[in-house]
């Protein structure tokens, strides 16, 4: 896990009183400016994208942002607040092995 997202998880933990365990990964794209000849076609900021993954792997929750690292974090911090994700319930499901009826010992026959 890198610096900034233990950082997040910390924010996460902090905003929500609770302990997440999910999987989170935090990607961070730099400005391209070295690539762009026209100006106003520059990235001005950095942008951060969180992947919350709550339930399922490969439909996780994303937060985006552009600017600075420390935006990014109070970005984080309030979108925690506002959207309550600590009220999310999850619940497993376990599946029992299919009995067949030559399987089953029955007692009226």
């Amino acid at each position: 896990m890198t610096r900034l997202e233990q950082e997040v998880l910390c924010i996460i933990n902090e905003v929500t009183e609770t302990c997440y365990k999910g999987k989170l990964k935090v990607v961070v794209t730099e400005p391209k400016r070295d690539k762009c000849d026209s100006p106003c076609l520059e990235l001005n900021d950095t942008i951060y994208e969180l992947y919350l993954y709550f339930d399922r792997y490969y439909t996780p929750t994303i937060l985006s942002y552009e600017g600075t690292e420390e935006e990014f974090k109070e970005f984080v911090r309030n979108e925690i607040k506002k959207n309550k994700y600590e009220k999310i319930h999850f619940y497993s499901i376990t599946r029992e092995p299919l009995v067949l009826d030559e399987e089953i010992d029955w007692d009226d026959e």
